[in-house]
């Protein structure tokens, strides 16, 4: 084997396939959707949440005969033009109090965190096609259950938000060796960028979907599981969850080698990059000693944390934020809450071509490349969730801006 100006040459036989309409790109496209559906399940509770629980369950107090309850919100006098007194749905019945509501829409990072690093050892043993097919199931089932036990007691939502917390935590170790053996190094940023997409089109979908589903529900004569909107919403992504689980275990495979679907030039084009790139499609043994005595390793870890507790805090309470603080109604907080992630959604698709360019163009050295994006995508949220901090309902168009510069550039 060979390298050439045009592609690689295989004894003798050039082996060239261009990303186009490659079978890699369809299964990028594929873990575009299935990381689209996870993420779609992940943060569609925060908004739908604001459209199942009662209103009254928060600031409530109950007088000596135990009439009926006065709700108090502390609204500056100057946003109660804001507020609109009708703006409550039949949906509306849950009584979770603000505390039980922070920890359900929590309980689902808590299994989320548990499984981060087992996750990339069980990758290796079962292969990142019967993995992610395996974790994205059992995600969708957790959230098609989420109607079904709401009404029996709050511990059992938080039991099923923290087993699909426990099956995400494994899609970026699953996709990362998914594509370790199917991405060309020229094309890994590239391909990666899908995946990479699909949580801030699913947290989009979600939110503008969990809103239109909150505003209809049917006649009390249908059973508690049937009877409201926001139930078909976990049904819809549940339900959609488990159709592409069957999906990519009949498309994927862990190696081209293996795969019955692609074309023998693309298999021999990627084989033949990742030869040259000296990474072999075998089983190989973590480096765990060396890996925890990096430097490189422990700077990851300390920005990554900072970078993703902004982020994940951001994602669950921004409904919230708009309900509470900004003082959206339900229409509107679907949308403005989606408009960070319709942002992040653009800049995330460009990000990764460009990327590859500077490289590609040798401005910057590959090493250089990733420090400038990462820094850019920590220091700007940083900045614009700090200038939040100091607005009220008052600036709420400014803090929507700002929210949408920070999350885009996250």
């Amino acid at each position: 084997m060979t390298k050439t100006k045009e592609g690689y040459t295989v004894n003798g036989t050039e082996a060239k396939a261009p990303l186009f309409c490659s079978f890699r790109l369809l299964l990028a496209f594929l873990a575009f959707l299935g990381f689209f559906l996870c993420y779609a399940q992940r943060n569609g509770l925060s908004v739908s949440i604001v459209c199942m629980v009662d209103p009254s369950a928060d600031n409530l107090t109950s007088s000596d005969s135990n009439t009926d309850p006065v709700i108090s919100r502390n609204i500056p006098e100057s946003c109660k033009k804001h507020t609109d007194p009708n703006d409550r749905t039949e949906s509306q019945v849950l009584f979770w109090p603000k505390t039980t509501r922070g920890t359900i829409l929590g309980s689902f990072y808590w299994g989320y965190a548990l499984t981060q690093i087992p996750s990339s050892v069980a990758v290796n043993i079962l292969g990142p096609k019967r993995f992610l097919a395996i974790l994205i199931l059992v995600s969708s089932a957790a959230t098609l259950l989420v109607p079904l036990v709401s009404n029996l007691h709050p511990a059992a939502v938080i039991l099923l938000r923290i087993v699909a917390g426990a099956a995400q935590g494994g899609l970026w170790p699953t996709i990362f060796r998914f594509w370790a053996t199917w991405a060309p190094a020229s094309e890994r940023t590239t391909l990666l960028s899908f995946p990479s997409s699909g949580p801030s089109m699913g947290t989009i979908v979600s939110y503008m979907m969990g809103g239109f589903f909150c505003e209809f529900s049917f006649s009390s004569a249908m059973p508690f599981i049937l009877r409201f909107g926001w139930t078909y919403f976990f049904y819809v992504l549940g339900g959609l969850g488990i159709l592409w689980s069957i999906f990519w275990l009949f498309l994927a495979s862990d190696t081209p080698v293996l795969n019955k679907h692609i074309s023998d030039n693309e298999r021999d084009y990627i084989q033949a990059c990742k030869a040259a790139e000296k990474i072999q499609d075998t089983r190989t043994k973590t480096p765990w000693v060396p890996m925890l005595r990096s430097q490189g390793f422990w700077c990851i870890v300390v920005s990554m944390f900072f970078c993703d507790f902004g982020l994940y805090a951001i994602w669950t309470v921004i409904p919230q934020y708009m309900d509470e603080v900004l003082l959206f109604t339900n229409k509107e907080n679907g949308i403005y809450s989606a408009l960070p992630q319709i942002g992040s959604f653009i800049v995330v698709m460009l990000s990764g071509g460009l990327a590859d360019l500077i490289i590609k163009k040798k401005y910057l050295k590959r090493v250089n490349t990733r420090k400038l994006f990462h820094g850019v995508g920590t220091l700007a949220p940083a900045i614009c969730l700090l200038l939040m901090s100091f607005l009220d309902c008052e600036s709420r168009r400014l803090a929507v801006t700002l929210l949408f510069v920070g999350v885009a550039l996250k």
